[in-house]
């Protein structure tokens, strides 16, 4: 985690860099430039020698800023020296500072550059576009994971705009269509993107964009027609295409269920949900071995949280037994769930 973290600095100090190069340069230049000159010249006060070559630096250096440290001057040259420089510093230096300045402003609210700064020191991170319902919770899951992500998002009045950025995560006010969005969010450095808005069709083409621009990147699409999508993954290489309305479909389908239910998947063509379930007093449960009852329901018990307590046994023993008043957490097909929930409520 340090290493990351150390990694991570490193590479926010070389955008830094790479954002003044242009500054530093110059600044280099006329530095070194100077230094040559006050160098190459006799001075009185040093003797009628030249100065050390850190000394004529220095000398040029101070200059910039209107303080002259060999004065006055000995020849022609380095009058206009102490002449020019200083209107120079007040270009670059001033520049600088300023440029810096604002940066930091932007860091302060948020802005749209310091995003771009931000964004750009990201590596094998998952680039997050729209935010959306859909993309504003699977930003929070990322989050959540501690999952670096990137998120691209192209309405400055969208809704979920402030929440997201205040998760901390980079947020990129762009159109993820635009090839440049994809680059300053990193798609090149970048494990995987989520392409999660409602447009079809700029989904399916960020997703191509995505793919020519790293070809290693794992694509996840979200389409609205699940059979689409289906279709799409396999024709174009898409890792992933997915329709929110089928995703919800099991879950909602669950939760019709007499149960808590937790979550909903497939494997295979079986719906499976995992439920919390209590066991109610004279329940045909109760007393029963948990290895039984996972036998005889094909299930499997995640958790049971002991009648009286509020800590949930994670992993129990099969050997453990059902009390009344027990909270299970099951995982089961959804065709048996219905029974299981009779079963925890019906009196023996």
């Amino acid at each position: 985690m340090r290493g990351q973290v150390l990694k991570s600095r490193l590479l926010f100090l070389w955008v830094l860099v790479r954002q003044f190069r242009w500054t530093l340069f110059a600044l280099t230049v006329a530095v070194g430039f100077g230094g040559a000159l006050f160098a190459v010249t006799p001075h009185a006060q040093l003797g009628g020698h030249r100065p050390p070559l850190i000394t004529a630096l220095f000398c040029a250096w101070m200059a910039l800023f209107a303080q002259p440290i060999l004065a006055p001057p000995e020849t022609w040259y380095l009058a206009l020296l102490g002449v020019v420089y200083p209107l120079l510093g007040v270009i670059l230096v001033g520049e600088g500072v300023v440029r810096l300045a604002l940066l930091m402003i932007s860091r302060e609210h948020g802005e749209k550059e310091w995003m771009k700064v931000m964004a750009s020191t990201y590596r094998k991170h998952v680039v997050l576009c729209g935010l959306g319902h859909l993309g504003y919770r699977i930003l929070g899951q990322l989050v959540a994971a501690r999952t670096p992500v990137v998120a691209i998002e192209k309405d400055p009045d969208c809704r979920f705009l402030a929440e997201s950025k205040a998760t901390g995560a980079p947020v990129l006010l762009r159109d993820m269509k635009e090839d440049q969005a994809l680059v300053d969010a990193g798609v090149q450095h970048a494990q995987v993107i989520i392409i999660a808005t409602n447009d079809d069709m700029a989904n399916l083409e960020v997703a191509l964009d995505s793919r020519r621009m790293n070809p290693k990147i794992r694509v996840i699409m979200r389409l609205f027609d699940q059979q689409i999508a289906d279709k799409i993954r396999g024709a174009f290489l898409i890792d992933e295409a997915f329709s929110s309305a089928a995703l919800a479909a099991p879950i909602v389908a669950a939760m019709a269920q007499e149960a808590g239910v937790l979550a909903s998947f497939k494997i295979g063509p079986v719906l499976y949900v995992t439920a919390e379930v209590a066991v109610a007093p004279g329940s045909v449960l109760a007393g029963r071995r948990l290895a039984d009852l996972e036998a005889e329901r094909a299930a499997r018990v995640l958790a049971r949280t002991p009648a009286g307590t509020d800590v949930p046994e994670t992993a129990p023993a099969g050997s453990a037994v059902v009390g009344a008043g027990d909270r299970l957490v099951v995982h089961i097909p959804i065709t048996r769930m219905d029974a299981l929930a009779a079963a925890a409520r019906a009196e023996g």
